[in-house]
């Protein structure tokens, strides 16, 4: 499907299944155009953060979005942060209450876990390219699920009945292309406010993934180079992702 005047979005493809939407993208970017998106009913291999196995069941949402020559990799970290954002607004109409986002990408609602988002690069010769690859759990069952480090929960668990996956693809869509433009432009800055509203844990203690180690943090803030101000043993301090997956062929 094609939408004209979209960055994000502009072309569409669909698949039953697939090993993972991220890796298809970045394995074969050259058939495909900047911002294009890749929608998969199902991932036999989808993947979370360090690798770790991501669910894709029938009934969730699994996207990735292709960003061609990007300058570097770091450098779409606020987009991906931009990217929860764009999942926090398009599910607020069925989810009104409860929604956050915890660093660097993930939406939790109420302390379940609800999106995950995967940011990947590939380096082949002089070019960068950058996939998002988001999860949204919606009429897939997660509740029962024992292997899930954090809790889980799906639209249909919240709402109490299934919903459109095309109704929540085309939001999320429609929201990304409008945050990508901004962010192209160098608005990031613009979306704070908003954002640090939806930090999840704000002023409270917890323990946070950084770069392969685990850090007790409080979260204090959403800042412009996508770190995270936070206070560490009594100190104030930013925290930076550094951890964006990437390879180079």
């Amino acid at each position: 499907m094609d939408t004209p005047h979209k960055i994000i979005g502009k072309h569409i493809y669909h698949v039953e299944g697939i090993g993972s939407t991220n890796t298809e993208l970045l394995t074969n970017a050259q058939r495909y155009e900047h911002g294009d998106v890749l929608c998969a009913r199902q991932q036999h291999a989808g993947r979370g953060r360090y690798r770790r196995n991501w669910e894709s069941q029938d009934g969730g949402l699994y996207m990735g979005v292709l960003l061609k020559n990007v300058a570097k990799a770091e450098s779409v970290l606020p987009f991906v942060i931009l990217s929860a954002l764009a999942v926090v607004r398009s599910l607020q109409s069925f989810i009104p209450q409860g929604l956050a986002i915890k660093w660097p990408n993930d939406v939790y609602v109420d302390k379940r876990k609800i999106c995950g988002i995967l940011a990947e690069s590939n380096i082949r010769d002089v070019e960068v390219h950058a996939v998002i690859g988001i999860g949204v759990n919606v009429n897939n069952s997660v509740i029962d699920l024992k292997q899930l480090r954090n809790p889980a929960v799906a639209v249909k668990d919240i709402v109490g009945h299934r919903v459109k996956l095309s109704e929540i693809l085309s939001a999320i869509i429609d929201h990304l292309d409008i945050f990508y433009q901004d962010f192209a432009a160098g608005n990031f800055s613009d979306y704070l406010p908003e954002l640090n509203k939806l930090l999840y844990a704000k002023n409270q203690a917890l323990d946070l993934n950084v770069n392969g180690k685990v850090k007790r943090v409080t979260p204090l803030a959403f800042m412009e180079d996508a770190r995270l101000h936070c206070l560490e043993n009594g100190k104030e301090t930013d925290i930076f992702l550094g951890e964006f997956v990437g390879s180079e062929r």
